[in-house]
């Protein structure tokens, strides 16, 4: 059994309803923020509601809940499901309203789920993903773009074009032709002393720790990044809160580096998780 917390109750998630009028459900207007869980408790909680704090300002959601009462519900729905490790997320909908579009007079919704998520199989990690570009271009000034809203189509039809191409991960592009990043988080490029993050993606926990953990042994550079400097990298590789630190060791069919996952993510993955489970 799965609980999900829905405005201040937990029922189970085969129970769980919400308005066909609601206009996260209609119109995609609402925003969320995922969290993993390490020990019972989500790691880095007031750095990740302040990004679903800037989310929701940027739709012009009011969320109804303070960052406390956030946490509260956040603990309580994760303590319900017996999570000791896994996934979250707190999802803040505009609300029921009427079918069309006008977002006046409708209260937000707040709902909190806590269950596993793991967007690559465990045997992957210390192997690599193979990659492809979406023909898709991400638009910076695009809200469902910038921020995770709950209109995240452009990631499904990206992740549905990879496994089209016998691929687990989608890269994007801005209208510049430059990779802003994958489905599953920031893009990570070693070229010789620099470790180059791909410019424009939304950060998160995991992605700052990356860049804390290599800048002792690399020069970090957030830039401008082309395909064709993917393919010459010493090495590639994803961050991000659902799927930690897994390497791209193939993109357009063509090998990075060795072919093979670098050591850079692996120690940076090896690092983060001692880090996060408390591990000295």
């Amino acid at each position: 059994m799965s609980l999900v917390w829905i405005n201040g109750a937990l029922a189970d998630k085969l129970d769980a309803r919400v308005s066909p009028f609601d206009h996260g459900f209609l119109y995609g207007d609402g925003v969320w923020e995922h969290f993993r869980i390490f020990n019972g408790a989500p790691l880095r909680a007031d750095a990740h509601l302040a990004t679903l704090a800037r989310a929701a300002v940027a739709v012009g959601i009011d969320i109804p809940l303070s960052p406390a009462e956030l946490r509260a519900a956040l603990a309580a729905t994760v303590k319900a499901n017996n999570r000791t490790e896994g996934y979250a997320r707190v999802i803040v909908t505009r609300g029921p309203g009427t079918i069309g579009p006008d977002p006046r007079k409708i209260e937000a919704q707040v709902i909190v789920t806590a269950e596993e998520y793991q967007p690559f199989p465990h045997e992957l990690y210390g192997h690599g993903l193979h990659a492809v570009v979406a023909p898709l271009k991400l638009d910076a000034e695009n809200p469902a773009h910038k921020w995770r809203t709950l209109n995240q189509l452009h990631v499904v039809q990206a992740k549905r074009f990879a496994l089209q191409h016998g691929c687990l991960e989608a890269l994007f592009q801005n209208p510049a032709r430059a990779l802003v990043g994958g489905t599953e988080g920031v893009l990570f490029v070693v070229r010789g002393g620099d470790l180059i993050v791909a410019e424009g993606h939304l950060w998160d926990d995991i992605a700052m720790f990356v860049t804390e953990a290599l800048s002792d042994a690399l020069a970090v550079v957030e830039a401008p990044l082309s395909l064709a400097e993917l393919l010459t990298a010493d090495e590639a590789f994803v961050a991000g809160t659902a799927c930690g630190i897994i390497g791209i060791v193939r993109a357009n069919g063509t090998p990075i580096g060795t072919g093979s996952e670098g050591p850079r993510a692996r120690a940076a993955r090896a690092d983060y998780l001692r880090a996060a489970r408390g591990i000295s």
